[in-house]
């Protein structure tokens, strides 16, 4: 029967990305009102991050807030649906990076690059980056396997539509050994403002005006192999067109004290959600954990 379930789940999502972004735009608004308001996905959890995240805004600036956050989320999930089928051409239009030679002075120099990013705009589309590189230098993007594994494969052909390498999450070291070995130049993209496991908690920050346990293993690897690092910044221009640019966070990360990496990405993180919060992950359960006195 699950087996069954997966399926009918794959040719659904197959036949919604074979429409046009516009009518799949027409479906999103619909979804946002029953998400938001019918089944109210996770609003307790969207609410107590706005409120704790922004303690100087008020109710009515917060619910503003959270509105045109399910109207965007919605949007997200189509989009991840229309990532399927969407042409380069189409791709090209609506996602532009404005400094995107910056790659090149480190792969130049024949050293990789860790590429950090948050849950913000659009981070899917932009795990499409390998089809502006240069002929050599390739994209890999590090992902959570799905529970539903036809839906996962799906998603990962997605990808690989437009040549990007797939690491599963748990597999990312091992990864990343093999592509230093491998001599040749690689991004390798990395959603890094998840929640550590109850195991890894071993840096804490402040995050948007909380106590926040944060990811490590970018600094650890990047310590470990010399890979540069760098932060991508999106900015959502209006629905479904985006716009990034790049900075550098370090090119060399041992001379740097243990974790200064991870602090420099929250602090561009931040800045990043401070610009328009309406376009953050805040249905993620990302404060769940609490600093130990």
């Amino acid at each position: 029967m699950k087996k069954i379930s997966d399926s009918f789940g794959y040719y659904i999502l197959t036949f919604l990305a074979s429409l046009p972004l516009s009518a799949l735009y027409v479906l999103s608004d619909f979804m946002s009102v029953f998400v938001h308001r019918i089944i109210r996905y996770r609003l307790k959890v969207v609410r107590t991050n706005l409120r704790n995240s922004f303690p100087e805004k008020s109710d009515k600036e917060l619910r503003k807030i959270e509105n045109r956050f399910y109207r965007h989320l919605c949007n997200y999930g189509v989009e991840l649906i229309k990532l399927t089928r969407i042409s380069e051409k189409e791709l090209e239009k609506r996602i532009s990076i404005d400094n995107f030679d910056l790659f090149y002075d480190q792969l130049d120099k024949g050293k990789n690059i860790i590429l950090l990013l948050g849950h913000y705009g659009n981070w899917d589309w932009l795990s499409t980056l390998e089809r502006k590189f240069k002929p050599g230098i390739r994209l890999a993007a590090v992902y959570r396997p799905l529970k539903n594994s036809s839906i996962d494969e799906l998603f990962i052909k997605a990808r690989e539509r437009f040549g990007t390498v797939n690491i599963p999450k748990n597999n990312t070291l091992r990864a990343m050994i093999r592509i230093k070995q491998s001599k040749a130049p690689h991004v390798i993209a990395l959603v890094a403002d998840q929640t550590p496991s109850s195991k890894n908690l071993e840096y804490w920050t402040t995050f948007l005006n909380q106590d926040t346990a944060v990811l490590t293993g970018m600094d650890r690897i990047a310590r470990q192999l010399d890979f540069a690092v760098y932060y991508i910044d999106c900015q959502v221009i209006k629905r479904g067109y985006y716009k990034a640019s790049l900075s550098v966070i370090e090119t060399d990360p041992a001379s740097t004290p243990l974790f200064e990496i991870c602090e420099r990405f929250i602090r561009k993180m931040e800045q990043t959600i401070q610009r328009d919060p309406a376009y953050y992950l805040w249905s993620h359960k990302r404060w769940k954990y609490k600093r130990e006195k």
